[in-house]
């Protein structure tokens, strides 16, 4: 409690100055949330200040929640950075628009799908393929990869349930991962091939 002025401070100094309104008091309080896990984790023996601690894991969760908000990846958000560079005029690659303004300007929303009896989006055509690789793979790394992708669990929790750690899950699902790339090629290549 006495460090959330300290948490507030450390997460303004983050957040980029042209973020007003409502998106800055949340990612005000995504910092002290950061906090929160700091105080949690905090273990003093290992030589470094509460105070040095709670700042980088205060200034990391605020970064996390604005890339969480950021509708560009990563190298997408690199590659419009690397362009705006060399053509200072360019646009935004995305924009936001209130729903309000978008009524208000005559956008007329379309009623939603029906639901048609079948199935419920096109499949891959790719996904007979994956199937078959899946039923290949140890016991082990097909769980893993199903927990992963199917289930969409993190890497603790896929640990929690198989009883490994979060770097021994995300070995086994690295190795995985490699098997079904290169088994998915070889199949590729044989269906070229016939």
């Amino acid at each position: 409690m006495a460090h959330l002025k300290f948490a507030r401070a450390v997460a303004f100094r983050t957040i980029d100055p042209r973020c007003y309104g409502a998106d800055r008091e949340d990612l005000i309080a995504w910092g002290v949330l950061g906090l929160v896990q700091a105080a949690q984790r905090y273990r003093d023996d290992r030589g470094s200040s509460f105070s040095a601690y709670a700042a980088s894991r205060v200034r990391g969760q605020v970064l996390d929640a604005l890339r969480e908000r950021d509708p560009l990846t990563r190298s997408a958000r690199r590659a419009f950075r690397s362009a705006r560079e060399a053509n200072a005029e360019l646009e935004s690659p995305f924009s936001e628009m209130s729903l309000d303004k978008a009524l208000d300007a005559g956008y007329e929303p379309r009623p939603s799908l029906t639901v048609r009896p079948g199935p419920r989006c096109p499949r891959d055509p790719r996904w007979p393929e994956v199937a078959r690789g899946l039923r290949t793979l140890p016991r082990l790394e097909r769980s893993v990869l199903l927990l992963s992708y199917g289930r969409g669990l993190t890497l603790k929790e896929i640990g929690r349930q198989l009883g490994l750690s979060e770097s021994g899950v995300c070995r086994v699902r690295s190795r995985a991962l490699r098997k079904m790339r290169r088994r998915c090629a070889v199949d590729a290549v044989r269906e070229a091939a016939s």
